[in-house]
């Protein structure tokens, strides 16, 4: 036996730990976004084959526990409907979210970076109402473009609930978009 192959025998034989596992589990929250669109694509293709109409906004930020735990521009309209740890990051989680999102008839969902639903119906302060988006548009979708300018806005999802098409916000502009009625998947806006 080579000297060579005598140390990378001795190497191999050195206690390790494999935390390849826990490293996947830490980057779940960058597929967030994709987990969000795809919930809200299944509801609006329910909502098109039922002929029902369903609105939803989605705002997806770093909202970090700061001191007192408040988030400018955004207002509580009733109660809160989470109650519990929910994620848009588990699959576990996803039927409890659709039946939420069925649920909240207004105001929007916040969700943090992670994934982690923080509360529903919640109003959102719109600072920048002449921004410009899609033609047949309404509030819901002026407010996501506005309110996906700040800074702790990662994105903003909204499910017309005239056409059931889901829209993905950022920096003020439509990024991603999803027409049930094409049936051709998703499309960069």
């Amino acid at each position: 036996m080579t000297l060579a192959e005598n140390e990378q025998l001795l190497e191999s034989e050195k206690p390790h730990l494999d935390f390849s596992q826990q490293f996947k589990y830490a980057v779940e929250y960058l597929k967030v976004e994709d987990k969000i669109l795809s919930i809200l694509t299944k509801v609006s293709d329910q909502s098109l084959k039922k002929q029902s109409k369903i609105g939803a906004l989605i705002v997806l930020g770093v909202f970090d526990p700061s001191s007192d735990s408040k988030v400018e521009g955004m207002r509580q309209m009733g109660i809160n409907s989470v109650k519990k740890y929910f994620s848009f990051s588990e699959e576990s989680f996803h039927s409890e979210i659709t039946d939420l999102i069925l649920k909240n008839s207004d105001g929007a969902i916040i969700a943090n970076r992670n994934g982690q639903m923080l509360a529903t119906k919640v109003y959102l302060e719109v600072e920048k109402p002449s921004l410009e988006v899609p033609e047949g548009c309404g509030t819901r979708h002026i407010t996501a473009a506005s309110f996906s300018t700040r800074s702790d806005v990662i994105a903003i999802f909204t499910l017309s609930e005239e056409t059931s098409v889901v829209r993905t916000w950022k920096e003020g502009v439509v990024v991603e978009q999803y027409d049930p009625n094409e049936n051709t998947g998703l499309k960069n806006a």
